[in-house]
């Protein structure tokens, strides 16, 4: 298997990027990354890079219309009303805003979360009768109840009105009650909202019922954020412009209990964005419910007092310090299980691994670890005598959900979706589940799935790492699932002045240099990969550009994702000739190729768009990744082919292949050859005699460069798109195939 991750670039018509640039405002590499992330209308990315709010008729959420009179009718009677949450961030989240805006309109609300080791999740029939026992008469749950079938007719049995709002995917036989829920049906415009997400509609639609204040949907926004970044829901369409305005109802600490969390998690809530609450915050919510119970969260959310935030704040936090200890030592035992296991075992690629002792609460983040560490659908499952309970992640490339739908018969209970779920199981029916879910992985996955990818937004040079343009993208905020950080190309860079940071020298800091300059970069956590990155051979760099302030003084630098050695094991690229342009060619021309006169009509070197600044490699590159083919004029074919081999070579960016005309080429040659440019994307390299004398061949390209300059005045055929990176270099190269000074 090919070492290193595999570089994704989608393709990006240069002619879509340039319009946002120039219709927009924005820069190119924004433009960029919106083309690859199919936004080319104007407009369109104008109300996503401006969109605030609530954007959709709650109405519309499932039976919203239905369950708003039952609430009101409950809040005027003064009756009993329970909101019933889950253990995790988005459930307690869910909760809490609930219960505020309820008791906000006059209710008499309560809620209720169950013990994630005694009463499991989801709604239980003994929960029903407990609370109908304790004069409950409304039940709504939030982030959970879409497969409570049983309860659901227990509680009409016992004449409790039940409400379910979920965001989990439904099963064919639904709970006999109003649902709220943003796949029923197919009616809500949007159907990626999380539990919280969910339960703020059914509290809009019930605001505007009652013409209560709006300022009590702007009281719990702030909740809606938290709960959408932490539960992974897509920040997209109504969940970025929620999380957009609750981050902002964040930073300006209106929430007591928040407040204090922020500060033991040291977050500064001035600058909050969706990293610190998916690494700070959401993590420490998680932890009550993970280890033991989700009360202290939902107390931390819903407190108004000081003192009782700062403890409970601590709690979590002290929690969280646990958990990280917990997860560290089952990942070491279950790298061990693996390293343990037959070879056949080790070589499956879906793997099982369970032990006794293990969390069932942290084995799903173990899970994930695991994953990174060995790029295969991993199921992790913490055995307690006869039980297991236990849960799975999976690569992009595998379905984790299709795969426990075959494995079925193995498990009790299990429920999930693509990239992970859970699981209960008998201990003694481990082993068989095991080798089902090796089988099924063998069958589906090929070694290529198994690479790690990353996936690039856009192409650049270091001229476009400025502090403008981090600013331009931080336009994307909030950043994350579905709509994430922009990730961006540095191709073929060197790397200087090498150090390692941090404790234990965990971290490296160093420089990236191209032919446009240098620009600071870190990589966090690969302090071991020091000797390999001080190396000195050249890098493809993969990183975010981002701002920071140093002793007062704003500065823009780079965060790596991937930083590796230009690729050495991709295959001669389709089209390209296999022998060397010298004396073992059969296609060379037998006679010297004939004094040309210039063009009469065509670009002048002035008129085409100089890019001489950022660097020859990033801008061929970039036009490369385009995905529409790219001509590049160069002095010498025979001598600049190489870079097909590598740095430019096809496969890096989808294309059909590379294909040379020189003036070395038989006129036989430069005809079959133009025959490939009918059908597919292609690199080209020609030279200056060469295109002039056959200057048709441009008009198969939207983009042309001049690598490099002519040994005399001489224009560019007219039809491409054409851009100068002829800079000092490549004037000297030039001269020596010219025989001329420099």
């Amino acid at each position: 298997m090919p070492s290193g991750k595999r570089l994704v670039i989608p393709p990006c018509a240069t002619a879509d990027s340039q319009r946002l640039v120039e219709s927009v405002g924005i820069s190119r590499v924004l433009a960029d990354s919106l083309v690859r992330r199919g936004w080319t209308d104007a407009g369109a990315v104008r109300d996503f890079l401006d969109l605030e709010g609530s954007l959709h008729d709650p109405l519309l959420l499932g039976d919203t219309s239905v369950a708003i009179p039952l609430l009101q009718s409950a809040i005027t009677d003064r009756l009993q009303i329970v909101v019933h949450g889950d253990y995790d961030a988005d459930g307690v989240c869910a909760t809490a805003l609930l219960c505020e805006g309820l008791a906000a309109l006059g209710a008499t609300v309560r809620p209720f979360i169950p013990s994630r080791f005694d009463e499991g999740y989801g709604l239980a029939v003994e929960t029903v009768e407990r609370l109908h026992a304790e004069g409950v008469h409304l039940i709504v749950t939030v982030d959970c109840g879409i497969t409570a079938v049983e309860a659901a007719e227990r509680a009409e049995q016992l004449g409790v009105t039940l409400i379910i709002t979920d965001h989990h995917r439904q099963t064919d036989r639904l709970p006999a009650c109003p649902i709220v829920a943003p796949a029923l049906r197919d009616q809500y415009p949007f159907d990626a909202l999380c539990g919280a997400g969910t339960a703020y509609k059914l509290l809009e639609g019930l605001v505007g019922a009652c013409q209560a204040d709006p300022a009590i949907l702007e009281g719990v926004v702030d909740l809606v954020a938290i709960a959408t970044i932490a539960d992974l829901v897509p920040l997209v369409d109504e969940n970025r412009s929620l999380a957009r305005r609750g981050l902002r109802r964040i930073g300006e600490g209106k929430r007591l209990g928040l407040d204090a969390l922020l500060k033991v998690a040291k977050v500064d809530k001035r600058v909050i964005d969706a990293s610190a609450i998916g690494f700070r915050v959401g993590p420490r919510l998680n932890a009550a419910g993970r280890l033991e119970h989700a009360d202290a969260a939902l107390r931390l959310m819903m407190t108004q007092d000081p003192r009782e935030a700062h403890e409970l704040a601590e709690q979590l936090d002290s929690l969280n310090r646990r958990r990280r200890t917990i997860e560290d030592r089952i990942l070491r035992e279950a790298i061990d299980v693996y390293q343990a296991a037959p070879p056949s075992r080790q070589d499956a690629l879906g793997i099982v691994l369970a032990s006794d002792g293990w969390h069932a609460g942290v084995v799903g983040i173990v899970a994930s670890r695991v994953v990174e560490r060995l790029r295969r659908p991993v199921v992790l499952i913490a055995l307690d005598g006869e039980q297991g309970q236990g849960s799975g992640r999976s690569i992009e490339a595998f379905d984790l959900h299709a795969a426990l739908t075959v494995c079925d018969s193995y498990l009790e209970r299990w429920g999930g979706h693509r990239a992970a779920a859970g699981v209960s199981i008998r201990t003694d029916q481990v082993d068989a589940f095991a080798e089902a879910f090796a089988v099924h992985a063998t069958a589906t996955l090929q070694g290529a799935d198994l690479r790690a990818t990353e996936r690039i937004d856009a192409v650049v040079s270091l001229t476009d790492v400025t502090i403008e343009v981090a600013a331009d993208l931080a336009r994307l905020d909030p950043v994350g699932m579905g709509n994430p950080a922009v990730t961006v190309l540095i191709p073929a860079a060197e790397l200087t002045d090498v150090r390692r940071i941090g404790a234990e020298g965990k971290h490296i800091d160093m420089r990236v240099r191209t032919a446009a300059g240098s620009c600071r970069a870190v990589a966090w956590s690969s302090g071991d990969r020091f000797d390999e990155l001080a190396s000195g051979v050249r890098m493809d760099v993969a990183a975010r550009i981002e701002r920071s302030v140093w002793q007062g003084t704003e500065r823009v630098e780079l965060i790596t994702r991937t930083v590796q050695p230009l690729p050495d094991d991709l295959a001669v690229p389709p089209g390209l000739c296999l022998t060397p342009c010298d004396q073992t060619c059969q296609l060379l021309r037998g006679t010297a190729l004939a004094e040309q006169p210039c063009l009469a009509d065509g670009v002048a070197l002035d008129a085409m768009r100089d890019a001489r600044d950022g660097g020859a490699i990033a801008e061929l590159t970039r036009l490369a990744a385009a995905g529409q083919g790219v001509l590049i004029v160069v002095a010498d074919v025979a001598r600049r082919r190489s870079m097909l081999a590598t740095a430019l070579h096809p496969q890096r960016f989808g294309l059909s292949g590379a294909l040379l005309f020189s003036r070395l080429c038989s006129d036989s040659a430069i005809a079959e050859r133009t025959k490939h440019l009918l059908a597919g994307a292609w690199i080209v390299l020609i030279d200056h005699d060469t295109l002039t004398t056959h200057h048709e061949l441009a008009t198969h390209f939207v983009d042309a460069v001049l690598l490099d300059p002519p040994r005399d005045a001489w224009l560019g055929p007219i039809g491409p798109s054409w851009v100068r990176v002829d800079g000092a270099a490549e004037h000297r190269f030039a001269a020596s195939v010219y025989g001329v000074r420099a």
